[in-house]
């Protein structure tokens, strides 16, 4: 089985990317699954709970096959009368990290999760595998899907969208949009006044600033019973739109989200490609995850970095540059194995990172000298750990607290993306 799978998902990693319309398999429509995880540090299961039919497909149909895997689940769906692939998404969870959590070594966690794709025409059978901080491929779930007979729940709720930014039609562009939570109807005019000032961080951030064609910003006009977010560290808790709170697994300044399904139940009304929770709170904090979402605090001196610092995980795949920050997940980036952000590398397998970017006269790995302050090359430190993973750069958006500061590793895989949504 475990041969089999692996031979399968090398013919997955080595499809070409490619220009693909979405007929002839698919309706211009979104199909979206909810799903439980459920699973400690040694067990991990799907749990299918409901489908959803939405409006139109806003993703991207010129490559419905990924190229390549960045998140920790690739999902796959192929077409059940001639088992062609008909389309894949990797992404990552939240749950990919609680697993790595000393609390994970004893209490099962239940996480919802949502994969979206385009509406199939006829019977599609999918699948969903995981991998572990090891790359070792493990089959979750195998399902189907048959638009004939399954039922399929419509949204119910609307909100009102604003448009921050529009670049061009949403098939070509990347969609970002923004949910507030925490924001009250009192907080009307706040609410309207700190989407504009995030879109503007966005704007003028490279590479974002240098490709606003191919960019979209819009957040969405909803309101919650109670201004503020959940602190459970201060004993703070209120009724959100979304339920997010700080001190997500363990990490006080994780401002996260766990009703993911009321996630995008919300975000159903305008094209998204990429979310981004704003939480209505001064207090530091936020995170991204993979093709999942991005959250940030709305009132904070440093909040223009912490929106596109979040993003670079959540739209690219990028990883954290640092090592001396708080964390709860344990042993990220394994001895002798490459991680698969395109930031960080253990030279296990350098040469398919950024190793054709360097100049031929800087060292590998790189010491972090003076002379090389703004050099391109493999610096000690990364991933959580001192030592053992490497990063491009001596500083970097992805490693300290400076805005519109990528580096040209990071700046590429960005841009990357956005080639990905519109070309």
């Amino acid at each position: 089985m475990k041969k089999s799978l692996f031979i399968f998902f090398l013919s997955i990693l080595f499809v070409p990317a490619f220009s693909q319309t979405l007929d002839p398999f698919f309706e211009n429509k979104t199909l979206r699954i909810d799903y439980l995880r459920i699973g400690k540090n040694d067990f991990d299961s799907i749990a299918i709970q409901t489908f959803h039919v939405g409006d139109e497909w806003t993703g991207t149909s010129k490559h419905l096959v990924e190229s390549s895997r960045l998140g920790d689940i690739l999902f796959l769906v192929t077409d059940a009368k001639s088992s062609k692939l008909i389309y894949s998404r990797s992404y990552s969870t939240l749950f990919s990290e609680y697993a790595t959590t000393e609390r994970a070594e004893t209490e099962i966690g239940s996480f919802e999760e949502v994969v979206l794709m385009p509406f199939p025409k006829a019977a599609v059978n999918f699948s969903f595998i995981a991998y572990n901080r090891k790359n070792v491929a493990t089959l979750l779930y195998k399902g189907s899907f048959d638009p004939q007979k399954d039922k399929c729940l419509p949204y119910t709720e609307e909100y009102k969208v604003l448009n921050l930014h529009i670049g061009g039609k949403p098939e070509d562009c990347m969609d970002i949009l923004f949910i507030p939570d925490g924001y009250s109807k009192v907080d009307k005019q706040l609410l309207k006044k700190d989407m504009k000032r995030f879109a503007e961080y966005i704007i003028n951030c490279r590479p974002y600033k240098d490709n606003l064609s191919r960019i979209n910003i819009r957040a969405i006009e909803g309101y919650s019973e109670e201004s503020g977010i959940t602190d459970p560290n201060k004993n703070v808790y209120k009724k959100t739109l979304l339920n997010c709170s700080y001190n997500s697994i363990e990490v006080d300044r994780y401002m996260m989200c766990l009703n993911v399904w009321e996630l995008h139940d919300v975000a159903e009304d305008a094209p998204y490609d990429v979310i981004v929770i704003i939480g209505n709170s001064p207090k530091y904090g936020g995170g991204g995850i993979y093709n999942f979402y991005a959250s940030v605090n709305s009132d904070n001196t440093s909040s223009n970095y912490v929106i596109v610092h979040e993003m670079g995980h959540s739209i690219a795949g990028l990883g954290d540059e640092y090592y001396t920050s708080e964390v709860s997940v344990r042993d990220f980036y394994p001895e002798g194995i490459e991680p698969v952000e395109p930031n960080l590398t253990t030279l296990v397998d350098f040469d398919k990172k950024w190793k054709s970017m360097l100049s031929e006269e800087i060292p590998i790995p790189t010491l972090p000298l003076k002379q090389y302050k703004e050099t391109l090359g493999v610096y000690e430190g990364g991933g959580y750990v001192a030592e053992g993973v490497y990063r491009p750069m001596q500083d970097c958006t992805m490693k300290s607290i400076i805005y519109d500061y990528f580096c040209p590793v990071c700046t590429k895989a960005l841009i990357e993306t956005f080639n990905f949504y519109s070309k």
